[in-house]
Order: C-alpha cells, then sequence, then structure tokens
C-alpha cells in the first residue's frame, strides 16, 4: 500500500500543476518553435504558449523560382498567420525573419497591422531574406504609427517614399539596416516624421544622386539628423550621400561606422560630445570613430543600447579592425562612469587606433583633491578579487591615446600612469599644453616627465606634448 502511494506520488507531473505565471516563465527560455511544441505535452499545456510574451519566426526555407508560382502563397505564409491568429493577448516584442518570396498577396501588410493594432507590440523587428522569387516590397502608408509601438528594426527594403512613417510620433527606437532609398531626401523626410527618437541606427545607401546641394551642382545632398531627444546615432552611410548633419542637444553617443563623403561634409551640433580627433586621417579617406560622453545617471537606456549593439554583433566589424578610434568625456572621480568605460574597451577585439580620453570634473561635487583618497585608482581594481590589474584589461591595447586637457592632476597622473605601465599604449601619448599658460604649462610639463620616468629601457612607447 506504502508503495503503491509512493510510486503514484513520483509519477505525479508537478510542473504542469505550477500557476500560468510560472510556466510562462519557462516558456520564455525556449524560441517559439519550441515553445508551441509543448502543447501536446498534456492538456494542461495545450494553451499555455498562446499566452508568451515575445514570438520569434525563424528564418524560413529559401525556395527557388522553379518551386513557388506567382500565383502561389507560399507555405510559411499559412503557418505563420496561423501562429499569429492562435497567440492571445498582447506581445511586448516580435522578430519576423521571412524570405523575399513570401508576403506578396498582401499578408505582410496584414501581419504588420496585427502586430501592432492587435497585438500592441512595443518591439517589432522585421528581417527580410532575398530568395530568386523576390520583389520589391512596399509599406503600406502609417505602417508604423500605432501608439504602442516604441521599437522598430527594418533589415533588407528599400523605399521609393516615407509615407509607411507618416505620423510615428510613437517610435522611440529605430533601426534601418541594410536599407535603400531613391534618394537621401526620403531618408530626411523619414526622420522628421519620427520626432520621439532616442537611439537611431542607420546602414543605409541611395540610389539615386539627387543634385539638391546649391553649392555644388549634381552633388546628392546630406542625411540631416535633427532631433534634440536623441541620445544614440549609429551611423553607416554607402553612396549617394552628400554629407552628414547631426544636431541633438541630447546627443550622448555618436557611431560614425562609414561615409561616402569628405570632411567638408560633416557637422556636428552637440554639446555633449567633446572630441578634437579628426575623423579623417591621413591615408584613409575616413577612419570609423566612436564618440561617447559617459553618463553617471544610475540606469543609463543608452548605454545597455550601446553594450547590447556591440555584444549581438551590430558593432563586431567596428571593434574588429585597428583603423578605428573612439573620444571619450569622462569624469575620472566617477565609480559609475569609470566602470561603464571599463566594460566598453573589453570588448574591443583588435588594437585600437586611436583612444582621446577628454576630462571632466562635476563642479557640484567635491574637488577632485578632496575625494580622491576615497577614489583612488578605482580603475585598477580586480571587481573580483580586488587585486589591481590593467585597465580596461590585461589584453586591450591601443596604438595611441590622446589627452587634449590632461592638467596634472593626482587622479589624472595615476590613470595615465596605469596605462602606460601595463602596456596598454603601444606607440605614443600624445598631451596638449599648448593652451595652458606659462606657469601651468610648466607645471604639466613636470608630470609629464614623471610619466616618462616610468618606463624602461626597452619601452618603445613615445610620450609627447603638443
Amino acid at each position: 500500500m506504502d508503495r503503491s502511494s509512493s510510486s503514484s506520488s513520483s509519477d505525479q507531473d508537478w510542473i504542469s500543476k505550477l500557476p500560468n505565471d510560472v510556466l510562462l516563465m519557462i516558456l520564455s527560455g525556449l524560441c517559439t518553435k519550441e515553445a508551441i511544441r509543448t502543447s501536446v505535452l498534456s492538456k494542461r499545456w495545450e494553451h499555455v504558449w498562446k499566452h508568451v510574451s515575445h514570438l520569434e519566426f525563424d528564418k524560413p526555407k529559401i525556395l527557388s523560382s522553379t518551386e513557388l508560382c506567382d500565383d502561389e502563397p507560399n507555405p510559411d505564409d499559412t503557418l505563420i498567420t496561423k501562429i499569429i491568429i492562435k497567440h492571445l493577448g498582447q506581445l511586448e516584442s516580435c522578430v519576423l525573419n521571412y524570405s523575399s518570396s513570401q508576403g506578396r498577396t498582401g499578408i505582410l501588410g496584414i501581419w504588420i497591422q496585427i502586430f501592432t493594432s492587435v497585438k500592441h507590440t512595443r518591439v517589432l523587428t522585421l528581417n527580410r531574406h532575398y530568395d530568386d522569387c523576390g520583389k520589391l516590397f512596399e509599406f503600406p502608408a502609417d505602417s508604423f504609427s500605432h501608439p504602442s509601438l516604441a521599437s522598430l528594426s527594418l533589415s533588407t527594403y528599400t523605399f521609393t517614399s516615407s509615407h509607411p512613417f507618416r505620423n510615428c510620433s510613437n517610435l522611440r527606437t529605430l533601426k534601418l539596416v541594410s536599407i535603400d532609398a531613391t534618394n537621401v531626401e526620403v531618408f530626411n523626410t523619414l526622420l522628421l516624421s519620427c520626432p520621439s527618437l532616442e537611439v537611431l541606427v542607420l546602414k543605409i545607401r541611395c540610389f539615386y544622386n539627387t543634385g539638391v546641394d546649391p553649392f555644388y551642382p549634381g552633388s546628392p545632398g546630406p542625411l540631416k539628423i535633427e532631433n534634440n531627444k536623441l541620445k544614440l546615432v549609429h551611423v553607416l552611410l554607402k553612396r549617394n550621400i552628400g554629407g552628414l548633419e547631426v544636431s541633438s542637444a541630447s546627443l550622448e553617443i555618436l557611431v560614425v561606422e562609414e561615409t561616402c563623403f569628405g570632411k567638408e561634409g560633416f557637422f556636428l551640433s552637440s554639446p555633449k560630445l567633446q572630441f578634437t580627433k579628426n575623423f579623417w586621417v591621413p591615408g584613409r579617406r575616413f577612419a570609423p570613430h566612436i564618440s561617447y560622453n559617459i553618463s553617471e545617471e544610475e540606469k543609463s537606456i543608452v548605454h545597455e543600447e550601446f553594450m547590447n549593439n556591440m555584444i549581438s554583433g551590430e558593432l563586431c566589424e567596428l571593434i574588429g579592425d585597428v583603423h578605428k578610434s573612439m573620444s571619450v568625456n569622462i569624469d575620472l572621480m566617477s565609480r559609475t562612469e569609470v566602470e561603464r568605460l571599463r566594460q566598453v574597451l573589453r570588448l574591443w577585439i583588435c588594437e585600437m587606433l586611436v583612444l582621446e580620453i577628454i576630462l571632466r570634473y562635476d563642479n557640484n561635487k567635491n574637488g577632485p583633491n578632496e575625494s580622491w583618497e576615497k577614489e583612488k585608482k578605482l580603475w585598477e581594481e580586480d571587481n573580483d578579487n580586488n587585486n589591481v590589474v590593467a585597465f580596461p584589461d590585461a589584453k586591450f591595447r591601443v596604438k595611441a591615446l590622446w589627452m587634449p586637457n590632461f592638467s596634472g592632476s593626482e587622479e589624472e597622473f595615476a590613470f595615465a600612469s596605469c596605462l602606460i605601465k601595463h602596456g596598454t599604449v603601444v606607440d605614443k601619448v600624445m598631451i596638449k599644453t599648448s593652451v595652458f599658460t606659462a606657469s601651468k604649462k610648466l607645471e604639466v610639463e613636470a608630470a609629464v616627465d614623471k610619466l616618462r620616468a616610468l618606463q624602461t629601457e626597452e619601452d618603445q612607447l613615445k610620450i609627447k606634448c603638443y
């Protein structure tokens, strides 16, 4: 009797007795395909997947033109539609990977309408994959203007107008990757229709040269990004874009990965971003560059987005090439800011070309010397074992370090010393002294001499003033 009772107890399905909220947490760790498969486990599981907050449709099998006729629907369309209809409730996010042969009967427009107007999806990602049957798809007007949609990512589309983005004041994040347009004015009008953007990623090109620049007749006009709410802008501009004009009072991160124009085509108006280095370096048309004004605020959505882009691969090529540079505006007395710089530099794959450190201090805090003992050498701390280590780690290397406002203070000297002692800087350290008064210049030059004294005879590093 006892054995039977014990056996019966061990055979019970305790997981299925858990509340729906717990089961949904379990399903959240599965891909959509696997989550749907749980519906066959038992009657209890049959409808649980229909309440998940995230759906992701995998890249479908690529069909050839001989497998699919123009008047036949793609078989994957039916499956996707069935899943969308069966899902109950709202969606926090959705990722749709589909081939260009899909949605040719207008079903893609219906999916988008369901995602936004019915499911109230907050984060929507549409990735289009080309196959032999692909045709140009035109999004309907006002496709992305539903108030619930806050983040939109599109990959591999062509726009002939900005009509799909009319009235898009709802969007906070917009990512357009591998996107073509007939001309740059399509993108300019599109951006004007999204006045609430805080994060903008553009990897774009244009088919035609509009010739709208009055100073250079026949040349393409510039891409104009004018939005005081923008905090992060990342651009890769490939063809028929005559310049880049960025204006934002809130901008904290600017990533310029590639351009198709010269130095004269670049204009930036952003009080938070400071840098002195030229993106266009001798021997190269353009050197990809990151400018980052590191914030001390406790929760920085911009920093999280930037780190996610680096980890997910959106910045993979940028951080994996030696011909890349970075300018950072930072308060060395802020533990939060130093830690954020450490996180970014640790993800760098190859040797960086140039790192420019522009120093600042918060006037509302104690002066740097007063709080120095409390925060001393925080950039040399190992958070796990409290050991002294290289900053950001033993692997990171940069060819040249520029410090245009190095004043020779104790904390600045200690920071530069850390980078020199651990071999982090490979070729040269450049410290600007020409802006100081004669007495201050002598003080800074004395600090520079102390930095030189840290070197061994084998060191090839050059420490210069300019």
